[in-house]
């Protein structure tokens, strides 16, 4: 399978999933630095019936009335074009989960419901969607041929649906493109847009990267844990999914089962990739923030560092201490590409869009989430990367009666999304599709009511991310979380600094 580099943006919510698809709650938490569990916990119930592509939970007519897409009003804009510009695939990786748009029906029911999303939106606001579908070029090179239209005063599209870390950070920075809530039409409060989870992101008073159900990579986002079943059995592992649901789940619990595992299987004196390893891992980030961690926080607006908490500076040591053992090993160490395909592993950390790739493997696995700090953290918490997750980008070459249209329209399609999209991908595509036991299947449904998100990858500050990245993979064990911390820690605070005034002037000419 694929795997972006390790990094991340911050933010938490919660999504109650009840026993089967639709969803009827949303929950959400904020995080604080790197506190032991979610902080103001509340639960915003969406009351309303909904249907999915292939369930209705009461009458279709009951549905059709309280789903948040049929509340909204229908406008008519007398056939306008409306230009989007997308992808199917994230620098050539194909997946069911990853696509954005759906040119024609074929049974599949995330195409389909996307394919239906389109005709809604043509229907309730009487525009034509024309898109443009650019599976050719890079995420690192589409805001560059993005950017050069919107500067030259003609973007070429109404609406963009690209990535955070990439296409929305570089526009972004470029003032190409409006913070979402200077967008007249986009309804922020409403729930179907995660007001609590995009509290987190604001960049003083801007939103850049809202997590929505513009598109379905959201669901693909999100970093989790794998366990190979056969070996766990063969070694005769405690109930590691008994673990999770007793809160017992830990960083700790973890390295001990891994190194349980470790096996000179060829007796040569060496542990190497024809062995048995504990843990193959892929992201660093994952562990922090399934830690309860943040490396940098937005607190009402004002970008923090969070990196000099005691409890920070023990999570990375006990990490660099396990990662450096025989038989840990990341997934970017010369060698190792397959590991977990050939059942060499007993953990690993993927991305929830790499699921499909394993419903084949000849061994049974199961899935598990990130384990927490330690038994007083309330809740599991899952890392949702940039690079997949994907937001609404909004030209500024729009202004006037287009820009309200533009927003109108772009919040008809979260609404759909919220509706419809999300139910049939998580049900359809990753409950169903990608598990192979009913405890996966309920681990599935925990893992998504705590996901985060970590500003810090989404934005880059510099080398800071970079930095952290080089620490855990490839100068692992080179230099103590001290020492770097003290060789960054100016430069971050000045970046964090600087970026706060760049957006607020932004802002400041885009409201002129």
């Amino acid at each position: 399978p694929f795997f972006f580099n390790d990094t991340a943006t911050t933010e938490i919510y919660t999504l109650s999933l009840h026993d089967a698809l639709p969803i009827s709650a949303l929950m959400v938490a904020s995080m604080s630095g790197c506190n032991n569990s979610t902080s103001d916990n509340e639960t915003k119930a969406n009351t309303s019936t909904e249907t999915t592509g292939t369930e209705t939970t009461g009458s279709e007519t009951e549905a059709e009335e309280t789903t948040f897409s049929a509340s909204l009003a229908k406008q008519d804009y007398n056939g306008a074009d409306f230009r989007i510009y997308t992808s199917n695939t994230i620098n050539g990786i194909v997946n069911t989960i990853l696509i954005n748009h759906a040119d024609e029906q074929t049974g599949e029911i995330l195409n389909d419901t996307l394919f239906n999303r389109d005709l809604f939106i043509e229907d309730n606001y009487n525009v034509k969607l024309q898109y443009t579908v650019d599976d050719e070029t890079s995420t690192g090179a589409m805001a560059g041929n993005l950017s050069k239209g919107i500067l030259a005063g003609d973007s070429g599209y109404e609406l963009i649906i690209q990535d955070h870390a990439e296409t929305a950070r570089n526009l972004a920075a470029q003032s190409c493109i409006y913070p979402l809530n200077m967008v007249p039409g986009i309804q922020l409060d409403k729930e179907y847009w995660f007001p609590k989870v995009n509290s987190t992101s604001y960049i003083g008073d801007s939103l850049y990267f809202a997590s929505s159900m513009i598109s379905p990579r959201y669901y693909g986002s999100v970093y989790l844990m794998m366990f190979n079943r056969d070996l766990a059995e063969n070694l005769g592992l405690e109930d590691i999914y008994g673990l999770v649901s007793d809160g017992k789940w830990t960083l700790d619990k973890t390295i001990e089962l891994s190194r349980q595992a470790v096996n000179d299987a060829n007796g040569d004196g060496t542990i190497d990739n024809n062995d048995t390893l504990g843990f193959f891992w892929d992201s660093h980030e994952a562990f922090i923030i399934g830690a309860g961690c943040h490396l940098v926080e937005s607190e009402n607006g004002h970008l923090v560092s969070k990196m000099d908490s005691e409890k920070m500076v023990n999570l990375f040591q006990k990490m660099v201490s396990f990662f450096q053992e025989e038989g840990e090993v990341w997934d970017g160490t010369e060698g190792y590409d397959n590991v977990f395909n050939d059942g060499n592993a007993l953990f690993f950390n993927p991305c929830a869009f790499d699921l499909a790739g394993f419903r084949d493997l000849e061994y049974d696995f199961g899935i598990l989430p990130m384990p927490k700090y330690d038994e007083t953290q309330a809740e599991y918490v899952a890392f949702s990367q940039p690079w997949v997750n994907t937001t609404a980008i909004i030209p500024v070459t729009l202004t006037g009666d287009a820009l309200a249209m533009v927003g109108i329209v772009t919040d008809g399609m979260v609404a759909y999304g919220y509706d419809y999209v999300r139910p049939a991908v998580f049900e359809n595509v990753l409950m169903l599709k990608s598990t192979r036991d009913e405890q996966s299947a309920k681990i599935i449904d925990l893992i998504f009511q705590n996901v985060t998100v970590e500003l810090s990858t989404s934005m880059y500050f510099g080398n800071f991310s970079s930095e952290i990245g080089q620490f855990f993979n490839r100068k692992l064990g080179q230099q103590d979380i001290t020492s770097l911390y003290a060789s960054v820690k100016d430069s971050l605070e000045a970046s964090l600094k600087s970026t706060e005034e760049q957006y607020a002037e932004i802002a400041a000419n885009l409201a002129k």
